[in-house]
């Protein structure tokens, strides 16, 4: 099960809770104060990659980036910052 992220407007209190894909994220409820007015943040995530790199593949750098002034943007101190 994955990790969401959410926001309460009323408290403004961030919570993270494990939720299945399939629970309605509509009924997610405030751990701190109760109340229904959550908004989710967007979360990173992680995954698992196995084996070999293909042969000939390069890594991506800044230079593949069609708008390098984007990495000289400040990076959010919290996931608040972002929105």
């Amino acid at each position: 099960m994955p990790l969401y992220e959410y926001h309460c407007a009323d408290c403004g209190q961030d919570f993270t809770l494990l939720q299945s894909v399939n629970t309605d994220k509509s009924k997610t409820t405030c751990e701190h104060c109760g109340s229904g007015n959550v908004q989710p943040h967007i979360s990173s995530c992680v995954g698992k990659v196995q084996g070999a790199p293909r042969a000939g593949v390069k890594p991506v750098t800044p230079d593949d980036y069609p708008n390098k002034d984007i990495f000289k943007l400040p990076k959010p101190r919290h996931i608040s910052e972002i929105f």
